[in-house]
């Protein structure tokens, strides 16, 4: 089922065709630089977990930040679809395309959550409290990240359950949409991208990575390091 903060898109853009709309999205994008891998140099419990853990959680998270930025360019063209007399074809094509995102990234949820929780037990392999405090700050900031990224995830899956279930086929549609309703309607509620809050998804994101590595980096640099 579609969530409260996407009802209002799809709605606009099915409107526009002529239908009766359902609950429906928004969003935007930013391409993010890669983050370096922790690497250690003291072999400890400690010292692994954190490199073997936090690793494993950051490399699928900075890959679904990719799948997000072929995302955002989808969800634009989406905004413009019924512009184009073609627009069944485009909306069909965008529904494929963002199926086989979709999926990408609900796959990575669980294994992703699986290391990040692991990486937060680790902060009992060190009798030090600063360090094992450390450790679970680390984890916080990349269960952040992750929490934005599952709720993201759980939009966009919702928003392609919507494409698949509305006919695009079902009746005629006023290019450009400009009936008087959708003419009545503020900018931001034509936009799919603001009402699944994009580009501020991804912001949290992004901060919610820095911080994590910021944090994994001090501990590399200080606590496993000779």
């Amino acid at each position: 089922m579609m969530s409260g903060a996407m009802r209002p898109v799809l709605a606009l853009a099915f409107a526009l065709a002529g239908a009766t709309p359902s609950p429906q999205p928004s969003a935007t994008s930013t391409p993010r630089g890669e983050l370096k891998s922790i690497v250690t140099v003291v072999s400890s419990p400690y010292c692994n977990a954190l490199a073997e853990h936090f690793n494993a959680a950051l490399k699928p998270m900075l890959a679904n930040d990719r799948v997000f930025t072929s995302v955002g360019v989808q969800l634009d063209d989406m905004n413009n679809m019924f512009t184009y007399p073609d627009y069944a074809n485009r909306f069909l094509d965008l529904r494929a395309k963002l199926r086989k995102e979709s999926d990408v990234l609900l796959a990575s949820l669980h294994p992703m959550r699986s290391e990040i929780d692991r990486l937060r037990d680790s902060a009992s392999l060190t009798t030090d409290p600063a360090a094992a405090k450390q450790m679970r700050d680390a984890a916080q900031k990349l269960g952040d990240a992750y929490l934005h990224q599952f709720q993201l995830s759980q939009d966009l899956e919702s928003l392609v359950q919507f494409m698949m279930d509305y006919n695009i086929q079902r009746g005629p549609h006023p290019l450009n949409g400009w009936t008087p309703e959708v003419e009545a309607m503020p900018s931001a509620d034509k936009d799919i991208k603001s009402y699944l809050h994009y580009d501020r998804q991804l912001d949290a994101i992004g901060t919610a990575e820095d911080s994590a590595t910021d944090i994994a980096y001090d501990i590399a640099s200080n606590r496993c390091t000779k």
